[in-house]
C-alpha cells in the first residue's frame, strides 16, 4: 500500500468514526473509544502527510513558471501554461491578483489536469480555498496572508505550503511554522515581484541558502541572462514569470532556462 492509499484509508476511517459516534450514546462507539481514536487517527493522518509532502520535495526543483493572465502578452493563460510544460517546467503556479475567485476557478481546473498528465506541480497563489478544491499540488502565500497554521487547516494533509520571504528571520520564521519550501527574492529588479524595493542579489541568497532547511526558490528578475549566478548559489527552483510568459516563444524561452539551470549544475 501507499502512503496516498494509507491515508485516504485512514481519512475515510476518520470519516466512518464521525458517522458513529454521530448515532448517539447507544452506538457503537463511546466517548472515551471515541477520543482514543480520534487522536491515533488524526496522528496517523499527519505523519502520514508529513511524509508525502516530504516525498514532493524533490520535485521542487528546475524552472518554476508562474502563470499571470495579466502578464502573457495578450495570449491565453493555458498557452503559456502549456508551452512552459512542453519547455520543462517542473512547477508552475498560478497567480491572479485581480480577478473573482470563480474566474480564476476556470482557469485552475485546466490547469491542474495539465500538470496532472505531465507530473508537473501546480501551486496555487493566495487562494488556499481553490488550491484545496482543485487538489493542486500546493499553495503559496506571502507574509500577509493567511497564516501557515490557518493554511494548513484547509488544506489536504499532502498538499504543500510555500511561503514568501525576504529577509532571513522572515524565511527563518516560515520554516519554523512548517512551510515545505521557502521563496526569498526579489534577486534581481523586476516588474512584477516586489517592485520598487532594492533587489537582493546574489550574497544574500547564498545566506538564504545557508539558513534554509527546506527547498529553496530564488524568485525576482530572473532571466535567461542571469540565472546561472542564481542556480550555483544553490537555488532549488528558480521562479519567472516575464522570462517565459512574455517572450515570443514562451517553449523555447522554457527550454532556454532549463537547459542554463541543467548547465549551471542544478536539478531540472
Amino acid at each position: 500500500m501507499t502512503l496516498t492509499e494509507a491515508l485516504t484509508l485512514v481519512t475515510t476511517s476518520r470519516e466512518l468514526l464521525t458517522v458513529l459516534t454521530g448515532q448517539g450514546t447507544g452506538g457503537p462507539v463511546n466517548s472515551e473509544m471515541n477520543q482514543a481514536l480520534s487522536e491515533t487517527l488524526d496522528a496517523l493522518t499527519a505523519g502520514m502527510g508529513a511524509a508525502l509532502r516530504q516525498a514532493q520535495a524533490d520535485k521542487v526543483r528546475g524552472l518554476y513558471v508562474i502563470i499571470d493572465p495579466q502578464v502573457t502578452g495578450g495570449r491565453d493563460p493555458m498557452e503559456i501554461a502549456r508551452a512552459a510544460v512542453n519547455g520543462g517546467a517542473k512547477m508552475l503556479q498560478l497567480r491572479d491578483k485581480l480577478r473573482d475567485k470563480g474566474e480564476i476557478l476556470t482557469l485552475a481546473t485546466p490547469l491542474q489536469q495539465l500538470c496532472q498528465e505531465h507530473d508537473v506541480m501546480l501551486i496555487m497563489n493566495d487562494h488556499v480555498d481553490l488550491g484545496a478544491t482543485v487538489g493542486s499540488a500546493g499553495v503559496h502565500v506571502g507574509q500577509t496572508d493567511m497564516p501557515v497554521d490557518q493554511v494548513r487547516k484547509v488544506l489536504a494533509p499532502h498538499q504543500v505550503l510555500g511561503r514568501s520571504n525576504r529577509e532571513f528571520d522572515q524565511l527563518i520564521e516560515s520554516q519554523e511554522m512548517g512551510a515545505d519550501h521557502v521563496a526569498f527574492g526579489a534577486i534581481y529588479r523586476t516588474t512584477t515581484k516586489g517592485v520598487g524595493r532594492p533587489p537582493q542579489g546574489i550574497e544574500p541568497l547564498r545566506k538564504a541558502r545557508e539558513l534554509a532547511k527546506v527547498p529553496l526558490v530564488a524568485i525576482g528578475g530572473i532571466n535567461i541572462d542571469n540565472v546561472t549566478p542564481v542556480v550555483e548559489a544553490g537555488a532549488d527552483a528558480i521562479c519567472v514569470t516575464a522570462a517565459v510568459a512574455s517572450a515570443e516563444n514562451p517553449e523555447a524561452a522554457a527550454a532556454a532556462m532549463v537547459e542554463a539551470i541543467r548547465s549551471a549544475g542544478g536539478k531540472v
